[in-house]
């Protein structure tokens, strides 16, 4: 309990300090004015485009998991990643504990398993966003000046010249001081469940969630329509650039500032590394990072990037605060239908 308290308070104080990065210097009035004269007519298309790319989420989910069940609900497969993305907002990372465990109650599944799959979800889009990150970097931004004002320094000094032979040392070092005391954990819970019956009884249950949790992330091989799983991969991120696109004509940037498509998918990778960073739903981070990038990259003022960043940020939480209630009420109201069991 005092763990996950902590953490869920490290995550506020994080996101707190890069919301009080991203908004000091800005005038909050001219903030506001700004906002209020925006078109919010787009909000609709973008509403469309975001549960567009929440479903094709769901829909590469079901082809991690299809092989143990066939006929999964796409409904409670929905409801399951829009339940994750509210609970994100809540809280860092208890998404991906939620969505696992409501579609597993749902579909009679190892909640283990489903968790093992989502850790290997979370692994695929860190290898994309990187990849996209390259891209953009060396493509696109080709400026390390540009790169430093964005990140800061010490980040970009690090990560092109700051790590030595020394820094990889020891960070072998730490991973296999971590694997040593698991293997040494695990040996002594065997060698107290052999002693001691009721502990037995636990050692048996968690080394089957640890084998389920294993599946899951071994599940990547049980994936027979690779072609379909690379091509909603592709059209996820396609749904995010586009999230990031169709605000620039609420707030006419495409036409002040000559922004397209492609500066749409520099903002989107660049704000994925603030939404990467375990703060409630990406609160400061996305803001800080999206106001960069705008500022640096394309000279658009702090207060129309911040401006831009938080009716984005604001109307992403309530498409997700406003249609999960009514998925999940389209899924309980079916699964009565079928006859399935309650929570």
């Amino acid at each position: 309990m005092f763990r996950k308290t902590f953490k869920i308070g490290l995550a506020l104080v994080l996101g707190g300090i890069f919301l009080w990065l991203a908004f000091r210097n800005v005038n909050l009035q001219e903030l506001w004015e700004y906002a209020r004269n925006i078109s919010y007519g787009w909000i609709l298309p973008l509403a469309l485009t975001s549960l567009g790319s929440h479903f094709l989420r769901a829909e590469r989910w079901r082809l991690l998991i299809e092989h143990d069940k066939k006929d999964l609900s796409r409904v409670t497969l929905i409801s399951g990643v829009m339940v994750g993305y509210l609970l994100n907002i809540v809280g860092p990372r208890l998404g991906e504990v939620s969505r696992p465990v409501y579609v597993a109650k749902r579909e009679g599944l190892s909640s283990s398993k489903l968790m093992g799959t989502i850790v290997l979800e979370r692994i695929i889009d860190l290898a994309t966003m990187i990849f996209l990150m390259v891209v953009v970097s060396v493509y696109l931004v080709a400026d390390l000046s540009l790169l430093r004002q964005i990140f800061g320094d010490e980040t970009v000094h690090f990560l092109t010249e700051g790590y030595t032979m020394v820094t990889v040392l020891w960070v072998l070092f730490f991973t296999g001081f971590i694997l040593l005391m698991v293997y040494l954990t695990i040996k002594a819970a065997r060698a107290l469940g052999r002693r001691f019956e009721n502990v037995q009884v636990w050692v048996e249950r968690i080394e089957e969630a640890v084998i389920m949790f294993k599946d899951g992330l071994l599940s990547v091989r049980e994936v027979q329509r690779w072609w379909l799983f690379i091509f909603y991969t592709l059209l996820i991120w396609f749904g995010y650039t586009l999230m990031t696109y169709i605000p620039f004509w609420m707030f006419n940037m495409q036409e002040v500032y000559q922004l397209g498509f492609l500066d749409a998918l520099v903002i989107t990778v660049i704000s994925a590394i603030g939404i990467a960073i375990p703060s409630p739903g990406g609160i400061g981070t996305y803001h800080y990072f999206v106001k960069q990038t705008l500022l640096v990259l394309f000279a658009v003022p702090a207060v129309v990037g911040l401006a831009y960043a938080t009716i984005t940020h604001a109307s992403m939480i309530l498409i997700v605060s406003c249609f999960t209630p009514v998925f999940l009420a389209i899924d309980k109201f079916l699964a009565a239908k079928r006859g399935d069991p309650l929570f």
